[in-house]
């Protein structure tokens, strides 16, 4: 009670020993006060260290303006990112100015999540992520973007990898369909180079009198190099179809694909005896694709056709191309499509098997003739051009593939682009 008297009266008089002995214990109480507020900090400070730390996916805090200010080590390991970056670099710097942009409305207009992008770091090396991304305010009113990132490098490796195997089986089919056309490929080049052969001969015999056979070996020129010219369309034709292609999607007409398969299975479908009724609407406009997927798709379910009429006394084929209105599958609105109906008279699908012939290495061929990947890559290459495949069919009365592919309005996709 002295010592609380002493404080509170300023008129008693204290002795100068008391009165040091005073302000050394509260000198004391003050130290200790500010030790402990230090070690509050320092242990907040370590423990939001430790949990940054051992968090598994990537976290980053930014300020209101963006600004970074801190990550876990994981993030700046990633980024090739030093402590000293921190509170000088701006979120654009390791982005692209488009997914800045969008990412400072997406935190506009509140918290967000699974939005894909890419990181750089500072070597240039893009990292793909999928960020969530939340705004939080301090007690002092200072603003805080956090941003939690996933790194799905791996899974679009991954993706990469598949799609290169996809690319690859869409060429090694295009390869095997090279091969079952072999002997009439073979069939159509003899002709070109019998016709050589022969001309040439008789244009050797002409030159014993060139004078009197001038005329005849002109002519026997001719017929040569038409015919050499023949032989190496076909040849060009058959590098074409054997190339491998970089997928590039532009416009494509349907029409001139089936004329160019047709053309090239010419010798086949002579040799087979059969018979080819064409429809095709010539005002359709084009799709969307790529010119060599959409000959593998076409040519796959023609060449199913042909197979299916070998012991067919009669055997023909009709080809149709129309429009028609259909419900997109995807999101259910109506889209104009391009209809390629190819109908065959052969033996037909059984119902059980109509459900599984797009499965992979589903096959109704005997064993060693078919992988039965050729239709399961024609539904894929299909989907990926936002169609999809109708079959009807009744056993022993032949099969209809309707492939339905969206039409491409050049008017229309523009002002639909427009904001």
């Amino acid at each position: 009670m002295l010592g609380k008297d002493i404080m509170t009266d300023p008129f008693v008089e204290i002795p100068d020993s008391k009165l040091v002995e005073l302000l050394e214990k509260q000198k004391r109480e003050l130290v200790v006060r500010v030790l402990q507020k230090h070690e509050e900090a320092q242990s907040e400070k370590i423990f939001s260290d430790n949990i940054l730390a051992n968090l598994s996916d990537l976290f980053l805090v930014t300020s209101k303006d963006f600004v970074l200010v801190k990550s876990n080590e994981e993030f700046r390991a990633l980024l090739d990112l030093s402590p000293d970056d921190f509170g000088r670099l701006r979120l654009k710097s390791i982005m692209d100015p488009e997914a800045y942009h969008r990412i400072r409305e997406l935190f506009a207009a509140g918290d967000f999540k699974h939005f894909e992008t890419e990181l750089t770091a500072k070597r240039g090396r893009k990292i793909h992520v999928s960020l969530n991304g939340s705004t939080y305010t301090t007690e002092s009113g200072r603003v805080l973007h956090m941003l939690i990132a996933r790194d799905m490098s791996d899974i679009y490796t991954m993706m990469s990898h598949i799609k290169q195997a996809q690319e690859q089986l869409i060429h090694s089919g295009r390869l095997a369909s090279l091969g079952e056309m072999a002997a009439g490929i073979g069939h159509e080049l003899t002709q070109p180079l019998n016709a050589i052969l022969l001309f040439a001969r008789n244009s050797i015999h002409g030159l014993n009198e060139p004078a009197v056979n001038r005329t005849l070996l002109k002519e026997n020129l001719q017929v040569i190099i038409d015919r050499a010219i023949k032989a190496s369309s076909i040849i060009k034709s058959l590098k074409s179809f054997a190339r491998k292609e970089t997928p590039k999607t532009n416009p494509v007409e349907i029409n001139q694909i089936l004329t160019n398969i047709l053309h090239f299975l010419d010798s086949q479908l002579k040799l087979s005896d059969i018979e080819v009724e064409l429809d095709l609407d010539p005002v359709i406009p084009p799709t969307l694709g790529h010119d060599v997927r959409l000959e593998q798709v076409f040519l796959n379910i023609i060449q199913n056709g042909i197979q299916s009429m070998g012991d067919v006394e009669e055997p023909h084929l009709t080809i149709k191309t129309y429009l028609a209105n259909n419900i997109d599958p995807g999101s259910f609105t109506e889209k104009e499509y391009i209809v390629t109906s190819i109908r065959d008279n052969g033996t037909g699908i059984d119902p059980e098997v109509q459900g599984k012939i797009f499965d992979p290495f589903f096959t109704t061929r005997e064993v060693g003739l078919g992988m039965g990947m050729g239709l399961s890559i024609v539904d894929r290459i299909v989907r990926s051009f936002s169609g999809f495949i109708r079959v009807e069919s009744t056993p022993g009365q032949g099969a209809c593939f309707a492939v339905y592919l969206p039409a491409y309005r050049k008017g229309e996709a523009d002002a639909k682009s427009e904001p």
